[in-house]
């Protein structure tokens, strides 16, 4: 198939992201226009300059500390309920307009709490920006996943669990928390720290959720797989070099969800030849396809898609599968609507 072919057979997927970060996926223009009102009297930065601040650049950009730099300035902007809200309703226009019909997005309550709002006012905030499109589309379902940062430890994991409880979806009419995550620094925080938190989100009813394997080798994958008892694993990438967990992931059911160019981004493969998402699929391990974050890392999920096609010569009937595995993985209640896009749909 040419660029185009591949292009053109995307759009009638029925596209689900499950793993999208939000300070990760705001619009470089709604940064710009802020930065321009409370910033105007920094000296000699333009829009371009200041993308940069966003966005991966291959020649210059080389780490996983260049990678995670790019969240600094969005921190800035993001610490105010209204700011939250329209950046949560333009997330999910973006999304919508790149093919996305099931979106969970993903936030650390945490650390857009500087101007004194509570973990439940940001998710709120949250929640009513991804609500408010939501009822504008009747063919767009979201739901929110918290993170808690490993670096904050297990009993602070605990203690955002409960203070979110009023957050889930089943007290609300549409859009709600409907999943749990730790993200952050692997190696000094392993995942039996968070088995406590773990057993209490899963008493919660929250889906189960786990970045691991990303910059840490298969142990880590093991070690969240007999601890935490996920669904789902963010990233696992180094599960591609363990048969037996590979193994373990396809008996468990357990969906590892990939995001191509932020592995790469980020060195948790060193080339998109060698990524593990054909062996993962050759071995029967049900796999969702997304985008990490699609600011940072310059992509869209659609952009995802074409890339899987590329590298490995997947046909169509591979992305259809790869699409409706996407879906059928979410901890969304109301279920995933399915089916291919209707006519007028963009």
């Amino acid at each position: 198939m040419t660029p185009e072919d591949r292009r053109s057979f995307i759009t009638t997927l029925p596209l689900a992201e499950l793993h999208r970060h939000f300070d990760g996926s705001i619009r470089p223009e709604t940064l710009w226009e802020m930065s321009e009102k409370y910033y105007s009297a920094v000296p000699g930065l333009d829009y371009e300059s200041f993308r940069r601040y966003l966005e991966w650049d291959d020649k210059e950009d080389k780490s996983l500390m260049d990678y995670l730099d790019k969240f600094h300035v969005p921190l800035q902007y993001t610490q105010f309920y209204d700011t939250i809200k329209r950046v949560a309703f333009e997330i999910a226009v973006d999304a919508y307009a790149d093919g996305v019909r099931l979106l969970e997005l993903r936030i650390n309550p945490l650390i857009h709490r500087r101007a004194g709002l509570s973990n439940r006012q940001v998710l709120n905030a949250t929640r009513k920006g991804l609500q408010q499109f939501q009822r504008e589309h009747d063919d767009f379902q979201s739901g929110i996943v918290v993170i808690a940062m490993r670096s904050h430890g297990g009993n602070m994991a605990k203690i955002l669990l409960r203070e979110v409880l009023g957050e889930k979806e089943e007290y609300h009419s549409s859009v709600g928390v409907v999943g749990f995550d730790i993200a952050g620094p692997e190696a000094p925080f392993p995942p039996l720290l968070f088995k406590d938190a773990y057993a209490l989100a899963r008493q919660m009813g929250l889906g189960l959720t786990v970045h691991a394997g990303e910059s840490e080798g298969p142990e880590r994958i093991w070690e969240a797989l007999d601890n935490l008892g996920p669904q789902r694993i963010g990233h696992g990438t180094s599960a591609g070099r363990d048969p037996e967990l590979i193994k373990r992931l396809a008996a468990d059911g357990v969906i590892v969800e990939v995001c191509l160019s932020s592995n790469i981004q980020t060195g948790a493969i060193d080339d998109l030849r060698n990524h593990p998402l054909p062996k993962f699929l050759d071995a029967g391990v049900r796999v969702s396809m997304a985008t990490d974050n699609p600011t940072v890392s310059s992509t869209t999920l659609s952009r995802e898609y074409e890339l899987a096609m590329e590298l490995f010569d997947y046909t169509e009937d591979d992305m259809r599968r790869l699409a409706c595995m996407s879906g059928d993985g979410t901890f969304l209640g109301a279920g995933w609507l399915g089916g291919g896009r209707q006519e007028g749909q963009t």
